[in-house]
């Protein structure tokens, strides 16, 4: 299974690819009409599907066979996004790779980036998802930093660089859903990190060193994973 296509237009028996997806099938790979390649949908379905027609616009497949596969994604992240596009982009596609079930780019008081590019960062996530061999599309959304509190997860976990207050390992189940908080640059405030606190947060020891939004982030996945 060297190479994964992604597609959404499945019907009765039938897939076609589009767009980039079409253009990286005839024109990249040099894909034949009879040949075989393997579809994912990011809902856990695989195809393997026979080419009957190809171009730079349209690849149109039959559905041969199909199988099923469980998400062993678990872990959300909420990630303050960094005000640097490149580092942004690097480690939405990190954690795509290690497997988080869904990104969230939570506004914090600290937060200095304003604007995202979420149809940029979509393809980001997909590219990521087809390279890594996975069978399931992370959600990225946005979120203000108060209503990430009010997620319901079974368990809950906030880093921060505030040696006074209480840290604690993650928990080692890794059969629930669990939400993890990641600064922004310049740390969570003190206010932010008391507020999760009384949302039954528990703060992540990362370890003793400083790290950046993006080290922090790819880290804590790393270890839930």
């Amino acid at each position: 299974m060297n190479n994964l296509f992604y597609t959404t237009d499945i019907n009765e028996g039938n897939i076609i690819l589009k767009d980039q997806e079409a253009i990286h099938c005839s024109l990249v790979l040099r894909k034949k009409v009879g040949e075989i390649i393997r579809v994912i949908d990011g809902k856990g379905n695989l195809y393997k599907c026979g080419i009957d027609t190809l171009n730079k616009r349209s690849v149109e497949c039959t559905i041969l066979d199909s199988e099923f596969h469980e998400k062993s994604e678990r872990v959300t992240i909420a990630v303050s996004p960094t005000k640097n596009r490149d580092r942004l982009e690097w480690m939405i596609e990190k954690l795509v790779e290690i497997g988080s079930n869904e990104i969230i780019l939570m506004n914090t008081a600290n937060t200095e980036r304003t604007r995202t590019n979420f149809e940029r960062l979509e393809k980001k996530i997909i590219s990521a998802v087809k390279q890594s061999l996975r069978f399931y599309l992370p959600r990225i959304t946005e979120m203000e930093f108060n209503d990430v509190l009010k997620l319901d997860f079974q368990s809950k976990f906030i880093a921060h660089c505030y040696d006074d207050l209480i840290k604690v390992d993650q928990n080692s189940n890794k059969s629930i859903k669990q939400l993890v908080l990641i600064g922004p640059e310049g740390d969570f405030s003190r206010k932010e990190v008391e507020s999760a606190s009384n949302h039954d947060f528990k703060g992540l020891n990362l370890g003793k060193y400083r790290l950046r939004t993006e080290t922090a982030a790819i880290l804590a996945l790393s270890r839930f994973q």
